[in-house]
């Protein structure tokens, strides 16, 4: 299996960070994390992991001619 693009690691990255900050809020601050609207932990972390994504510059391997090997 090949290894992921460097934009696709960002991005799940991104997102597993965002994720993983909801968690130490809602352990450290728990009372405010009972204000916080079901289902926006998830939305955060993939609109995170979208702009993260976006963002990150992909490297492009060049082409090169099938009539060279």
């Amino acid at each position: 299996m090949n290894r992921p693009s460097s934009t696709i690691t960002a991005a799940a990255l991104g997102g597993g960070l965002a994720a993983f900050a909801f968690g130490v809020f809602a352990i450290f601050d728990p009372s405010h994390y009972e204000l916080v609207p079901a289902g926006m932990e998830a939305g955060s972390a993939v609109l995170i992991a979208s702009v993260v994504g976006y963002l990150k510059k992909e490297n492009v391997l060049p082409l090169r001619d099938r009539d060279d090997d």
